[in-house]
C-alpha cells in the first residue's frame, strides 16, 4: 500500500468527519444539510477512487469507475445549491438550480452505460476512465456550474458588509478555485501524454475544497483567510527560491565528480519544501515584516485590550468609564462604531450610555427593553453573540427572529454581555473592523475578558456613586439635625431657665408662707428642671462632638476651687439620702492649662454617676500630681459595675441596668462626652470597678500646655 493509494482514504476520513460536525452543529439548517449531501457525494467519490487504485484487473476497475461517478455527478449541483443558500439567492435563481438538478439526474441515468464510460486504461498512477459521448458533456456541465457559482460569489463579495461573512465567502472562493485548478491539471494530464507523469491533483484539491467549505460552515472564526494567503505566499516563495538551488547543486555534483544526477523533479520539489520548513524562523521574520509593511495596523489588538484592561480599574465615574471603553475600542482597533448599553432600574430598560462612530454609521439609537429578544438571549446564554452566526444556527435564528430588523439597523458584528452573578448589567455592541478583518477566536476571548473587567469597574463606579450620594444625604441630614437642635435648645432653654430661676427664688425666700409640702414640690421642680437642662446640654455637646465643632478655651485653672464648686453643685442630688461627699485634694497644686467649663462638666458627670449608683455610702474626689500629670479620681462605695458591662461605659447612648431604683435617668451620653473632652486636652480616662465594692473613675490632664486638637 503506497502513499498514493492512501490519499483517497485520508480524504474520505476528512469528508466523513466534516459531515458529522456539520450535522451535529445544526442538522435542521438547510445550508448545513445541503453541505452534508455535498460531503456525502465527495465521500462516495473518494471511496470509489481508493477501491479503483486497489483494483488489479480492468473489469473490477470499470465497476469502481462507475461507482466514483455516482458520488461525483451530484457534486456540482450541490455546490451550486450551497452557494445560492449562502447568498440567499435560491428564489432568484430557482430555474437554473432546477435545471442543474435535472441534468444531474440525466447523467446519473447514463452513468452505468457505455455512453458515459466505455472502458478504463492503465496509466502511471493507476486506472483512468475512457469516456463515452456523454462523459464530455458531463465535464462541461460540471465546469459550467462550478464557474457560475464562483462568479456569483465573487460578484456578491464586495457588497457583503459583515467581515465574518466576507471571510466565509473568501473561504468558499478559495476552495472553489483550488478544486477547479486541480480538475484542470487532471484534464491537461489526460490531453497531453508527456504530462502523464505529473501527480493527479483531483483528490487532494477536492479534499482541500471540502475542508475550506467545512470551515466556512462549522468553525470559520478559527481561520482568517488573509493569514492563510500570507503564509502560503511566504512558503511558496521559499520553495520557488530553493528549487533552483537544489537543481543547481545536483548539476554541480554531477559535473564535478562525474556522477549521474538521479533525483526527479518531484523529488527536487520535496527537498526544496523540506528546506523551506527548516527555515521557519526566517519565515516568521518575513511574516512580521509583511505585517509592518503591508498591513500596517496602528496597534496590536492584544496591546489595545491589555492597555484598556489596565485602565478600567482606575475609574470611579460611570460616564468616564463608558467613554474610555467605547472610544478606545472604536478609534484604536479601529471599528465602524461602538455602543454601550447600561441597565437603568428606574426605566426597566437598557439605555445608551455612550455612542462612538468613525463616521461610517450614523443613526438614532433607541433603548432595549428587558424583554427584547437580544437581551433575553444574552441573559440566558453566556459568551459573545456573533451576529453572522445567527443564520448558521437554526435555534438561534428562531429565538432572534423578532430582532432581525433591529440587528439590520444596528449593523453590529458583536454583542458582548456585561454580566455579574447572573445579572446582565450592560451590553457592549461593536461594529465591523475598518480593516475588513474578522474577529478571530482569540480576539473574542480577549473581548470577553475585557467586558468582565469593565463590568467589575462599572459595579465599583456605581457603588462609589451610591456611597457618595449617601454621604451627601448624611451631610445634609447632619446639617438639618444641627439646625433643629439649635432651635430646639433655644425653645426649651428659655422657659427652663425661667422655671429654674423662679423655683430657686422661692426656695431662698426665708419669710415665705410655703408649707413643707409646697417646699418639697418646688424642690422637685427645681431639681427636675436642672436635670432636663443637663440633658439638653448633653445632646448639644454630643452633636458638636460628632460634627467636630468642639472648641477649647484654654486658660490657667485652679483645681481645688473647681472641685469644691462641683461638690456644692452635687449636694442637691443627695438630699434626703445617706450619701456623704468627700474630697482629698493635694495641697499646693499647680495651675493647669485647660478649658475650665469642659473640665467642670467632666467632673460633674463623674460625680453625678457616682451618686446615682451609690444608694448609701461615700463619694470621694481625689486630686494629686503624678508624672507631670494631674490625676483626678472619683471614688464611690456603690453597687459597682459588672465586668461584662464595663466595655460599654464610654460609648454613646449606653445605659447600665442597675439593680437599684434610680430616681433620675439620663441619655447615656455623659461618659462619652467626658472621654472626648479629656482626650481633647491630651489626657486619658479610665475606670476600675468590682460589683458590690464600688467604682473608681479617673482621668488625667497634662500639667504642661498641649496643642488644642
Amino acid at each position: 500500500m503506497t502513499i498514493h493509494n492512501l490519499v483517497p482514504l485520508v480524504a474520505l476520513a476528512l469528508n466523513l468527519t466534516l459531515l458529522v460536525l456539520v450535522l451535529y452543529r445544526d442538522y435542521r439548517s438547510r445550508i448545513n444539510r445541503t453541505f452534508a449531501y455535498f460531503l456525502g457525494g465527495l465521500a462516495i467519490w473518494n471511496f470509489g477512487v481508493f477501491m479503483l487504485r486497489a483494483s488489479r484487473d480492468p473489469g473490477r476497475a470499470l465497476f469502481w469507475e462507475h461507482a466514483v461517478f455516482v458520488g461525483l455527478i451530484g457534486v456540482p449541483v450541490l455546490y451550486y445549491h450551497f452557494v445560492l443558500l449562502f447568498l440567499n439567492l435560491t428564489q432568484k435563481w430557482r430555474r437554473l438550480l432546477v435545471t442543474a438538478y435535472a441534468l444531474s439526474a440525466v447523467f446519473m441515468v447514463f452513468n452505468p452505460t457505455a455512453l458515459f464510460i466505455r472502458d478504463v486504461k492503465l496509466t502511471e498512477w493507476g486506472y483512468a476512465p475512457v469516456g463515452g459521448p456523454i462523459y464530455g458533456l458531463f465535464l462541461g456541465y460540471m465546469q459550467v456550474y462550478m464557474l457560475i457559482g464562483l462568479a456569483q460569489l465573487a460578484l456578491a463579495y464586495r457588497g457583503i458588509q459583515s467581515s465574518f461573512r466576507r471571510n466565509r465567502a473568501k473561504l468558499i472562493l478559495w476552495g472553489t478555485t483550488v478544486s477547479l485548478l486541480g480538475g484542470y491539471v487532471d484534464v491537461v494530464r489526460a490531453i497531453v501524454p508527456r504530462l502523464e507523469h505529473l501527480y493527479p491533483l483531483g483528490i487532494p484539491a477536492n479534499a482541500l475544497f471540502a475542508l475550506l467549505l467545512g470551515v466556512a460552515v462549522v468553525r470559520y472564526r478559527l481561520i482568517d483567510v488573509g493569514v492563510i494567503a500570507k503564509r502560503v505566499a511566504i512558503y511558496g516563495g521559499l520553495v520557488a527560491g530553493m528549487l533552483p538551488l537544489v537543481i543547481g547543486l545536483g548539476i554541480f555534483v554531477e559535473t564535478r565528480w562525474e556522477t549521474k544526477y538521479a533525483l526527479s523533479l518531484r523529488e527536487d520539489l520535496v527537498l526544496a519544501f523540506l528546506l523551506a520548513v527548516a527555515l521557519t524562523p526566517l519565515t516568521r521574520s518575513i511574516e512580521a515584516w509583511l505585517d509592518r509593511v503591508i498591513f500596517r495596523k496602528r496597534y496590536g489588538f492584544q496591546e489595545i485590550l491589555s492597555d484598556l484592561r489596565g485602565r478600567m480599574g482606575s475609574f470611579l465615574d460611570v460616564s468616564r468609564l463608558a467613554d474610555t471603553l467605547v472610544q478606545n475600542l472604536v478609534h484604536r482597533i479601529p471599528l465602524t462604531h461602538g455602543v454601550l448599553y447600561l441597565y437603568s432600574p428606574e426605566s426597566g430598560e437598557y439605555r445608551v450610555a455612550r455612542i462612538v462612530s468613525s463616521g461610517a454609521i450614523e443613526r438614532e439609537w433607541t433603548p432595549l427593553r428587558v424583554y427584547h429578544p437580544l437581551v433575553r438571549w444574552l441573559r440566558e446564554h453566556q459568551g459573545v453573540l456573533v451576529t453572522e452566526e445567527i443564520q448558521l444556527r437554526r435555534g438561534m435564528a428562531e429565538a432572534l427572529a423578532e430582532a432581525e430588523a433591529d440587528l439590520a439597523e444596528m449593523q453590529v458584528a458583536l454583542l458582548i454581555p456585561m454580566e455579574s452573578e447572573g445579572e446582565l448589567l450592560g451590553i457592549l455592541a461593536l461594529g465591523e473592523k475598518l480593516s475588513g478583518d474578522v474577529f478571530d477566536a482569540q480576539e473574542l476571548e480577549l473581548l470577553e475578558v475585557l467586558a468582565g473587567q469593565a463590568t467589575i469597574a462599572l459595579q465599583t463606579s456605581r457603588l462609589y456613586e451610591e456611597v457618595k450620594h449617601s454621604n451627601e444625604q448624611l451631610i445634609e441630614a447632619d446639617r438639618q439635625r444641627s439646625r433643629f437642635l439649635a432651635q430646639f435648645s433655644h425653645e426649651l432653654r428659655t422657659p427652663l431657665n425661667s422655671i429654674i430661676g423662679f423655683s430657686r427664688m422661692l426656695l431662698k425666700n426665708p419669710g415665705g408662707t410655703l408649707s413643707p409640702e409646697d417646699e418639697g414640690d418646688i424642690e422637685a421642680i427645681n431639681s427636675n428642671g436642672l436635670h432636663l437642662l443637663n440633658l439638653i446640654n448633653d445632646v448639644l455637646d454630643f452633636s458638636k462632638i460628632e460634627s467636630e465643632k468642639v472648641e477649647l478655651t484654654m486658660e490657667p485653672v485652679e483645681v481645688a476651687p473647681l472641685v469644691a464648686e462641683c461638690l456644692r453643685s452635687t449636694v442637691s442630688l443627695i438630699r434626703g439620702r445617706k450619701v456623704r461627699l468627700n474630697q482629698q485634694v493635694e495641697p499646693d497644686l499647680p495651675l493647669v492649662q485647660a478649658d475650665r467649663t469642659k473640665v467642670r462638666q467632666v467632673l460633674l458627670n463623674l460625680l453625678s454617676n457616682a451618686v446615682k449608683f451609690t444608694p448609701e455610702g461615700d463619694v470621694t474626689v481625689r486630686v494629686e500630681t503624678r508624672d507631670h500629670e494631674l490625676l483626678v479620681s472619683v471614688v464611690d462605695t456603690g453597687i459597682g459595675i459588672p465586668e461584662e458591662d464595663q466595655p460599654k461605659l464610654f460609648k454613646a447612648f449606653q445605659q447600665l441596668n442597675g439593680k437599684v431604683h434610680l430616681p433620675l435617668g439620663g441619655t447615656g451620653l455623659g461618659l462619652a462626652i467626658s472621654k472626648t473632652f479629656v482626650e481633647l486636652h491630651g489626657g486619658k480616662i479610665w475606670m476600675q470597678s468590682r460589683p458590690g465594692r464600688g467604682s473608681t473613675f479617673s482621668f488625667t490632664l497634662p500639667l504642661e500646655p498641649v496643642a488644642v486638637q
